[in-house]
């Protein structure tokens, strides 16, 4: 029989203390990678979301026109004002006067709201920003017409809305969207 000493033996038991604080530093550290990482994922994924709204808000609006929701009403819209009290909100409307504005009286349903982490930073017919949109499907057409707040019609092939994280001011695909409304009716959202 072959006799180990007794201190070699209790040499090769467990961890040791130096090797078990670099295992909790590493677990530390990739755990603190990802858990960040997945932060900004959550607000992608929410900002993507909010543009949605904004787009669907925009074809209902368009089905609507196209559908004929109201035989009296050739014109259905969403507004878009980007001014601090409303740029949160967006309205879904019909233009029952045909002056190419919202007015009172002329919503349909609730006023759309993005979550307050949001808001709808710009909105652009062509290269112009409008603190203040319109945009108009009118029957039988599924074409879009863009009017600025005055309520004159901008004959441009396109319009943007940009929907942001609130107080970020990058233009990554995590802190800004767009809406992007061609002229023939195509509504696409795009990354900045």
């Amino acid at each position: 029989m072959y006799y180990q000493p007794k201190s070699f033996q209790s040499s090769r038991r467990g961890f040791g203390l130096v090797e078990l604080m670099v295992s909790m530093s590493i677990m530390a550290l990739v755990s603190a990678v990802i858990i960040t990482r997945q932060s900004a994922f959550n607000g992608a994924v929410l900002l993507r979301n909010q543009t949605y709204e904004i787009a669907f808000a925009l074809r209902e609006a368009q089905l609507l026109a196209v559908s004929g929701g109201d035989e009296t009403v050739r014109r259905y819209g969403v507004y878009i004002n980007t001014a601090d009290a409303t740029e949160h909100q967006y309205l879904i409307f019909k233009d029952e006067d045909s002056d190419g504005r919202f007015d009172v009286g002329e919503q349909i349903g609730l006023t759309g709201k993005l979550d307050s982490r949001f808001e709808i930073r710009e909105a652009y017919i062509d290269t112009t920003s409008h603190n203040e949109m319109v945009v108009l499907f009118e029957r039988p057409n599924f074409d879009a017409k863009f009017y600025d707040s005055t309520g004159i019609e901008q004959y441009d092939n396109v319009a943007f809305i940009d929907v942001a994280r609130t107080g970020v001011s990058g233009t990554d695909a995590g802190a800004v969207r767009r809406v992007e409304i061609s002229k023939t009716g195509q509504i696409s959202v795009v990354t900045y």
